[in-house]
């Protein structure tokens, strides 16, 4: 009689574990912009493109190209939908081209963030290199537990890109080469004795000057001269200040204003290296420019 109730009652356990398990839900949720819905979006500056789609019931998935940075992707979610932890991204066909190819692209980390997600170059430039095939970045992982799904499928889809991407990759052309942290701090050379600006600098100085009027924010453009230590001390204040004010003179003529400018010279006071080799005092021939922002 005892070995028929516990054979029962184990039978009954693995009926109810085998219940529970057929009640789990066995496929993702996954989220998406259907054919009607799927939209992109683009804004430009020479500071930054980006390049968006609204995702349904998640949120945003971002493509944006920052001067100096290079292309990131990003996904932005109006909830935590995603459960931290490893993901896959791969480029699928679209659901009406079942037979089509998928496309490997990297493995990425979710966490628990409004941005969940980030993918860097040169992963970010192959899911919009595929998009522009026509193929869908997805995004796979585990789902949130609360979503009742144990995955989660995040598409972004190529349906009507192209003519954002047309927009996008217009802005990308006018796009600075490089960013505030690149820029905020530059040093121009001299020759020994010359004063004139010379054609490499005349170009690293029209970087800036673009950079200048591109950000608003900048709201002080310090310019200070400098000389080695040779020669005469008061002959190399002299030369300092004709440098720095070369300088001024080309970026007030380029329609920087006055106003924003500061020239200082200093002769062979500040030394950047020592002034007892060649190469010490051609590094000490230059002018600093410091852009600062509010």
């Amino acid at each position: 009689m005892m070995i028929n109730i516990r054979l029962h009652t184990v039978t009954g356990w693995l009926f109810g574990i085998l219940a529970a398990l057929l009640t789990l839900p066995s496929y993702a949720i996954t989220y998406y912009a259907g054919l009607e819905s799927s939209e992109w979006h683009v804004q430009s500056s020479v500071l930054e493109c980006r390049i968006w789609q609204p995702i349904p019931n998640f949120g945003e998935g971002v493509f944006s190209n920052r001067a100096g940075y290079g292309l990131q992707f990003h996904l932005r979610g109006a909830s935590s939908a995603l459960a931290p932890g490893e993901a896959k991204i791969s480029a699928e066909s679209p659901s009406w081209k079942p037979n089509g190819d998928t496309h490997d692209i990297t493995d990425v980390w979710v966490v628990d963030d409004l941005i969940p997600l980030t993918v860097k170059a040169p992963y970010a430039d192959l899911m919009m290199a595929k998009l522009t095939e026509g193929l869908m970045p997805t995004i796979s992982t585990q789902s949130d537990l609360a979503a009742g799904y144990p995955e989660a499928k995040v598409v972004v889809s190529a349906v009507n890109f192209q003519h954002a991407f047309a927009d996008y990759a217009q802005c990308v052309r006018n796009l600075l080469p490089v960013n505030y942290r690149q820029i905020e701090r530059s040093t121009i050379f001299y020759a020994s004795g010359r004063t004139k600006l010379a054609p490499e600098v005349l170009e690293q100085l029209d970087v800036i000057i673009r950079y200048v009027k591109a950000d608003e924010r900048i709201k002080r453009v310090v310019i200070d001269g400098h000389t080695d230590a040779a020669g005469d001390k008061k002959v190399n204040v002299r030369v300092s200040k004709h440098r720095a004010d070369l300088v001024m003179a080309y970026f007030k003529k380029a329609g920087i204003s006055s106003k924003k400018m500061v020239a200082r010279w200093h002769g062979d006071r500040y030394p950047s290296q020592l002034n007892d080799t060649d190469e010490g005092r051609a590094r000490n021939r230059r002018v600093t420019i410091r852009l600062d922002r509010e």
